[in-house]
């Protein structure tokens, strides 16, 4: 004879876990709503994303506009010959019939020119300690 062990279960003596239909059922329900699970977090990470990319290029849109406004307004200022007149102006031409004033700041005030000194003339009819003098006062 075989030697079995006595195990208890729900007050039956040596049951086997059959595997039933009911069995398969609770785990292909467990899989697909494991599967629905990752599905959907999935699915939020990628919604996540797309508006992050989404406000980017809200925002690129938004500078690309303001430089194709300003693009717009220059070729307006160039084909009506605005501009033209602006750099000339910028470049220091006035129309013929403008009076021109020139606004600058004054030219800095320079010292007045110190004086030169001038030396005695040395007599050589002097006395050496005359020389000797101015050679040291000089």
């Amino acid at each position: 004879m075989r030697q079995r062990r006595a195990s208890a279960s729900n007050g039956i003596l040596d049951k086997r876990v059959r595997l039933s239909h009911q069995t398969f059922l609770l785990a292909a329900m467990a899989v697909i709503g494991l599967w629905m699970v990752g599905s959907l977090a999935q699915e939020i990470s990628l919604n996540q994303s797309l508006s992050r990319q989404s406000a980017d290029l809200r925002d690129r849109n938004a500078a690309l506009r303001a430089t194709n406004d300003q693009y717009r307004k220059d070729i307006a200022a160039v084909s009506s010959g605005a501009a033209a007149e602006e750099e000339a102006r910028k470049d220091g031409y006035a129309r013929s019939d403008e009076k021109l004033y020139l606004i600058a700041t004054p030219p800095p005030a320079t010292p007045a020119p110190v004086a030169a000194k001038q030396k005695p003339a040395s007599s050589s009819s002097g006395s050496p300690f005359d020389a000797l003098r101015h050679m040291l006062l000089g």
